[in-house]
This record gives C-alpha cells, structure tokens and sequence, in this order.
C-alpha cells in the first residue's frame, strides 16, 4: 500500500497543475512519484548533512594534500558533491520504498533521447573542455599545482555526476498507467539535473568572482568563456526539457477540484422609483 502525506498531497497538486492537469486529489502512486522530488523534508535528513559534513572534512584533506598553490575552489567542490550524492541517496531510497509497491518497467527511452543533444553538449564541454584547459595550463604556465588541483577536482565531479546520471538513466519506470508514466518520465527529465554539468563549473567561477583565485591571469579569459559556454548550453537543455514536459497529455491525475460555491447573487442594480 502507497503511503503519503497531506503535505506530499499539497506538493503534488501543485506540481501537476503547473502540467497543465490541476486535480483536487492526486491519486496516491502519481502523488509518491512526485514526493520523490523533495526527498529531505523530514526523511533521511541525517543522512543528508552527513554527506556534506564528510565532504567538508574531504576538502580540508585534498588542500592539505596539494598545498600552496593548489586552486582555492576545492571547499565548493567537495561541498557540491556532498549535496549532490546526498540527495541522490535519498532519492534512491524513497525509490526503494516505492518498488515494494507500485509497478516498475525499464526505461522505454534512450538515454541520449532523455538527455537531449543540449544536455549533452553542455556535458561534453565540461569535462573534456575543463581536461584541455588544466592541461594546456600545466604545459604553457609554472602554475602547474593549480592545474593538477583543478584537473582532479574535475574527475572527482565527472565521477559524481556520472555515478548519478547513470542511476538516474539506468533505473526503473514507476507507473501502473499512461498518467503516472508520463508522470515518471517528466520527473527523470528534472532529475537528470542533479547531475548538471554546471556543478562543474560553478565553483571555480565563484573563485574567479570572488577575486582570490590563483588560475594564471592568461587564463583567465578562456575559463571565463569556458564557464559562460556550460552555463548557456545547459540554460538552452532546461529550457528545452521544460517546454518538452510542461503539459502533461490528458488522463486521470486524481479526483477533479470541487467547484467553488458562486455565493448567493446579489442585484446591485439601482432602486426603481
């Protein structure tokens, strides 16, 4: 039996009616589906802020393991992939609660389908654009403690995100009908955000920001671009997901909303002489 909450109840009315399908009352296997996407309110919130904790503690060692010189974006890193792991080991776990209990298929979409060619571009740029620009750093430039610091940090991101990403394609399909899997399609498309390339990018770019950054003053340029680069390719992949997803096609969501009570009619028109 689905169990959920009349708080997850208010969440999931919400969220369909921005689909295009307002309901009174979900029924209760979209209404689990969409907790799924606010797995920290209550439920394994020790775990949670544990994963950051540790990754907090990781950032000191990995500093202390380069030393002077090292890029000073290290603590935003491993702060990202303590959310990012976080969250995703929630989420995996109200999935498991949820397979006890509801239908489960494999994905009928490909994955580069799910993705989509923005996504992918953004995905791409990244990684294998950031590996160029750290090494192209370490062999033109003496700053070459910097580059390698930045080059792991950019593996350690690829390996979270990945390890998210492939959960996210690879996972089941919950659903008993065509509404909760049009449901559970449109929520993998938000999902695969948690795995965002921009979480690649972002630190180093509050480290550029905030001025005290260490990257060699000639690089700076190309990593300003390269920055602006992911975080326009992946604003183009949200926006097209969004259109993609933004109606739900018509079905049974959930009982209808009651209608609203008119109120008694009142003539205001003047009085007759």
């Amino acid at each position: 039996m689905i169990m959920v909450t009349a708080a997850e109840h208010g969440e999931a009315r919400h969220w369909l009616a921005r689909h295009g399908q307002p309901v009174g009352q979900p029924t209760p296997l979209v209404t689990a589906l969409i907790a799924t996407r606010r797995p920290v309110r209550g439920r394994g919130t020790w775990r949670y802020f544990g994963y950051v904790m540790l990754a907090g503690l990781a950032a000191s060692v990995y500093l202390l393991l380069f030393g002077p010189g090292a890029t000073e974006s290290a603590i935003g890193y491993f702060i990202g992939f303590g959310i990012q792991l976080g969250l995703w080991d929630i989420i995996r776990r109200r999935e498991r609660e949820l397979r006890a209990s509801a239908p489960a298929r494999p994905p009928a979409e490909p994955w580069w389908q799910v993705l989509g060619g923005w996504y992918l571009a953004s995905l791409v740029l990244a990684f294998a654009g950031g590996a160029v620009l750290a090494g192209a750093m370490y062999f033109t430039t003496p700053d070459r403690t910097y580059a390698v610091s930045w080059l792991g940090l950019l593996g350690l991101s690829g390996l979270s995100s990945g390890c998210v990403l492939i959960g996210i394609l690879r996972g089941p399909v919950f659903g008993a009908d065509a509404e909760s899997l049009a449901v559970a399609r449109a929520l993998r498309a938000e999902k695969i955000y948690l795995a965002s390339p921009v979480l690649g990018v972002l630190p180093l770019a509050m480290e550029m920001l905030m001025g005290h950054g260490r990257q060699p003053a000639e690089f700076f340029p190309w990593m300003a671009g390269y920055i602006a680069a992911v975080v326009l390719l992946q604003a183009v992949s949200g926006l097209r997901h969004r259109r993609r997803f933004r109606k739900l096609p018509p079905g049974h969501y959930g009982e209808p909303a009651p209608d609203r009570d008119p109120g008694t009619p009142v003539d205001w028109s003047p009085p007759g002489y």
